[in-house]
């Protein structure tokens, strides 16, 4: 299966500067595919390089800054990619798409991936603590759009859990069947506003414990202790990752 990396560089913390980030958040709501990976790279630092290893296609969105109209779309020709700055000139502190590029470029050697496409979209406010303008906010879903058709890439793969009042994460029969049919207990890892769900083989290795609750083949498993301040219950969007062997919910 075709191994496509989409990384979202930028700082989510200075406006516009962060819609890299946000695209890649807002594909992930739209549930994609297995094959597909998406990459924080305004927190991940340096290791986003490494998620690009050995990937068939890598698909990189950033901001930029040239004095044209807010929210306008740029694709970054082929050729011009090729012919990007070298390692010297990276800055591990402040990873922009060509840092990402010439590190990748260097440090992966024969595992570079097959493609790159670079997609830059014109900011207009970058101030600390400010959001997305909303021409930018426009641009980067009509960009989601594009992307996803150009890329040949399917949506529609998320489901929904529900965090009960309760602190218990419910997963649905449909769900639980498929990939958590036969364990008892799975490992919780939170990570930001995330929280993915890992099966485990056998009960001696421990972790929470994974019960069902009617009929139907629903589960819970209560994460009340692991919640961050302020999650408000309800319905929260879950897609199943493939490279992790777990199920990421978003507690947005």
């Amino acid at each position: 299966m075709r191994k496509v990396v989409i990384v979202g560089c930028g700082n989510p913390l200075r406006g516009d500067d962060g819609v890299g980030p946000r695209f890649v958040r807002y594909l992930w709501e739209r549930g994609l595919p297995p094959n597909v990976k998406l990459v924080d790279g305004g927190t991940s630092g340096i290791d986003v390089i490494f998620h690009m290893e050995n990937a068939d296609e890598v698909i990189i969105v950033d901001a930029c800054s040239t004095d044209q109209e807010p929210g306008t779309i740029f694709c970054v020709p082929s050729e011009e990619v090729e012919e990007l700055p070298t390692i010297e000139e990276a800055n591990l502190h402040s990873i922009k798409w060509y840092h990402a590029i010439a590190l990748a470029k260097y440090l992966l050697n024969g595992k570079y991936p097959r493609k790159v496409s670079v997609y830059l979209i014109e900011g207009k406010n970058f101030e600390i603590g400010e959001d997305l303008s909303l021409e930018v906010k426009k641009a980067m879903e009509e960009l989601a759009d594009y992307v996803m058709k150009m890329h040949d890439i399917q949506g529609n793969h998320a489901v929904e859990v529900e965090l009960t009042e309760e602190g218990y994460i419910v997963i649905p029969s449909h769900i639980a069947n498929k990939y958590f049919s036969d364990c008892m207990s799975v490992l919780v890892v939170p990570k930001g506003m995330q929280f993915t769900i890992i099966p485990l083989p056998t009960d001696v290795q421990g972790g929470l414990l994974l019960k069902r609750i009617n009929k139907e083949g629903c589960k819970a498993v209560l994460v009340w202790e692991l919640l961050p301040a302020g999650i408000s219950p309800g319905k929260k969007k879950a897609v199943w990752d493939e490279e992790e062997r777990g199920l990421v919910v978003s507690l947005m």
